[in-house]
Order: structure tokens, then sequence, then C-alpha cells
């Protein structure tokens, strides 16, 4: 038998839950200014969407629910009852483990009429009840009636199969789209461990005649010679100096390691901290009404020094 295919839509909540959903994470991601978050939120929408339906198809025998991280087939002659979903199928619905909107409803669910029931629905007002001794599936083609007179099944017709599973298709494209969902599942759990673990030490930087440049990563800082007050900066000791610790981000980068970025400290500033660990951090105050900045340096003492000397002269200093 040739493959039928049959197209999948979404319906309206799921077109606004996804666009919904993936505004808000980019959003997010554009605002707090983590590149481990800004990588991680755009791979969990690829994610999503890899493990959506793409299509239904019956070809070989078998229906199969299309996917890019992955096809489902299920044999013709394991189904025992197919036929359209009413909404008796869906009283009591509880979303066991699965998605319930962006890109579609998958996973498993419960309902009080079909128990446990796993679901490959982009359309919940075009549903198909699929069944086999074994487990229960809900589809949604567009042409509903289509797909079931297609599949050929009588609702009524039980096999002997007691051995019906939801398996894998293999095939050289499904191999790829498994390949690819592994990939972009390992690339998030591996920025989220690259994200605590993330420890690069004292930021380096640099003195010019008029500026001075923190090195970080993601929050380099460019403080103009004119804007530092010289006559101020000393080192703070964060274990007697407790105003000066940090106890809120609110735009940065932050784990067990690390710290940079903007935060709040306990005596109420907003501060710009470079902090590896270190209790002793270097204090660079505004001249005016700018934000001070706390500064690890690798020798903080020599630090100090540096920035003094640099006050009264115009050389350039590069370490």
């Amino acid at each position: 038998m040739p493959e039928q295919a049959f197209s999948a839509s979404y319906d309206s909540t799921t077109k606004a839950i996804s666009a919904v959903v993936c505004a808000m994470l980019i959003a997010v991601a554009w605002m707090v200014h983590i590149i481990f978050v800004a990588l991680l939120f755009p791979l969990l929408i690829c994610l999503a969407y890899a493990y959506s339906t793409r299509e239904y198809a019956l070809s070989g025998g078998a229906i199969v629910v299309k996917r890019l991280i992955g096809d489902i087939r299920v044999p013709l002659a394991d189904i025992r009852e197919i036929r359209p979903g009413t909404p008796d199928d869906f009283t009591g619905c509880v979303r066991l483990w699965g998605n319930g909107g962006l890109f579609g409803y998958y996973g498993l669910f419960r309902t009080a009429r079909l128990g446990r029931c796993y679901w490959y629905v982009t359309n919940r007002s075009k549903t198909v009840v699929v069944v086999t001794p074994n487990r229960t599936m809900v589809l949604s083609p567009d042409d509903v009636a289509g797909f079931i007179a297609s599949a050929g099944v009588s609702s009524t017709a039980v096999t002997s199969s007691d051995t019906a599973q939801f398996q894998l298709a293999g095939g050289g494209g499904n191999a790829l789209g498994k390949i690819v969902g592994i990939g972009i599942g390992a690339a998030a759990l591996a920025l989220v461990a690259l994200a605590v673990v993330y420890s690069p030490g004292p930021p380096g930087y640099t003195l010019a005649a008029d500026r001075l440049t923190i090195h970080d990563r993601f929050y380099p800082v460019t403080l103009p010679r004119d804007a530092i007050d010289a006559a101020h900066i000393r080192i703070v000791d964060l274990t007697q100096e407790s105003e000066w610790r940090p106890t809120l981000r609110t735009n940065g980068l932050a784990n067990s390691h690390y710290q940079s970025g903007w935060f709040r400290v306990a005596g109420g500033k907003t501060v710009r901290l470079y902090r590896a660990g270190g209790n002793r951090l270097v204090l660079i105050p505004p001249q005016g009404g700018g934000t001070h900045v706390l500064y690890q340096a690798q020798s903080p003492e020599q630090f100090v020094e540096i920035l003094r000397r640099w006050a009264e002269t115009a050389g350039e200093h590069s370490p």
C-alpha cells in the first residue's frame, strides 16, 4: 500500500501558547544578558518543536506519527479499536508527563474514560483514539474520517497480539532525527552544567592613559579616568564590611565560583561586581553619581597602588 499522508494543523490554543512561550523565553534571555540562558532557551524551544507531531501517515501496514526527533509506528494488525474522540474521552484529563500546548500536546496523560494514554496531538478539536492491547494513543489528523477509513481497521476488531508497542521507526531519516534530538538535549544539559561550574578566575584589566577596562567575558566595563574617584580607591573585606556583600543579582552571571555584572549589596547600593570567590575586593568609587565597582584583583594591594599611580600620571600600562 502506498504511503498516505495526513496533515496535522495547530489549533488556536496551540498557536497562542507557542507564540507567547517562545516570546517570553526569548525576552528573558535578552533581558538577563547571560550567554548560557541565551543559548539554553532557544535549545529548549527547538527540543519542544522536535518532539511535536509534524504529520501522520499510513505506510507499510502501520500508523506512523512523524516527528523530527523520530517517528512512532503502530502496526495496524495490533489495533483493536480506532474511532473519533469524544468529549467524554477527555473528562478529568490530567497531564502526567508531557507538553501541554507548546507546539502541541504530547506525552503521557490520564483521563477518566481512557485511563493512561499517550498523546500525539496538535488540534484538540479533531482527535482519533487508537487502542491496542497494551496502550491507548490519541492522534489529531486534520481529516479524521479519511484517516480512520484509510486505516481499514474495524472498531470492534480485537487481535490476539499481546506485544503491541509504540516503537521508534527505523530508517536513516529517523536515525538522524534521533541524533539531532539527543544532540539538542545534550547541548542543553552541557550549557546548564557549564553555567554551574564556570570559574574563569579574576578577570584581567588594561590601563590606558584615559581609561580602565576590566575584561570580563560577558560583562566587560570601561571606566573613563575622570569618572573614577581615585582618592577613595581602597580594599574592601566582605567578611568585615558586610554592607558591601552582594545580596541580589540584578543583571549578571552568578554561581558559587564566579560573579560578574550588576548586583545589589547589603547596604542598598547597586554595584558592578567582578568576584572569583574571594572576599578581599578593590572598591573603585565613581566621581559623582556613577556606579561603584568591586573588583577582585590577583593582588589587591598592588592593584590599588597601580591605580593610584595611574591617577597621577598619563602613562599606559597593560598588565
